[in-house]
């Protein structure tokens, strides 16, 4: 059974790691096409703080009993593909400062949470016997761990 302090110490070694492959990359570097697909580092981190808002919205709604956004979401790849076109042209800035805020954002939410919230797979039944830290771990540590390998993988293509 996950605990609150293994999500919460999950969760920030998985920045920490992403943050580690993106150390050292210039802005220019950050906007250069090709890491997935055709995104760069900060689509990626776009990609990432978008997920990671809709967790947020899911862990706020706990009360409803009602399957959140998040699970419900039929076409993963649409999905995506409509956030990176609603966030493309926005300033890296920009993008940096809402991949922070949001972040701090899911560790204080999940900081409130209880043990048996995050563990008992009993507790949700739309989490079709997972336990909810199961979702933090799909949508937030997994997915930043994946994308922190696809920068290294990108950055030793290019040599950077």
């Amino acid at each position: 059974m996950s605990t609150r302090e293994d999500v919460l110490r999950e969760l920030r070694e998985a920045r920490a790691a992403l943050l580690s492959a993106i150390d050292g990359l210039s802005p220019d570097q950050m906007r250069r096409p090709g890491v997935v697909g055709v995104w760069s580092v900060k689509d990626v981190l776009a990609h990432i703080t978008a997920w990671e808002s809709e967790l947020i919205a899911a862990l706020n709604d706990l009360k409803t009993q009602r399957a959140p956004r998040i699970v419900e979401i039929e076409d993963i790849d649409e999905w995506n593909e409509e956030q990176y076109h609603a966030t493309a042209r926005r300033p890296l800035e920009d993008v940096l400062a809402d991949f922070e805020a949001v972040h701090r954002a899911l560790l204080a939410v999940v900081e409130g949470l209880d043990n048996r919230q995050l563990g008992d797979n009993r507790v949700y039944p739309w989490m079709e016997g997972e336990p909810l830290a199961y979702l933090i771990a799909e949508n937030a540590t997994l997915h930043e761990q994946e994308h922190a390998d696809d920068i290294r993988a990108w950055r030793e293509q290019e040599g950077l």
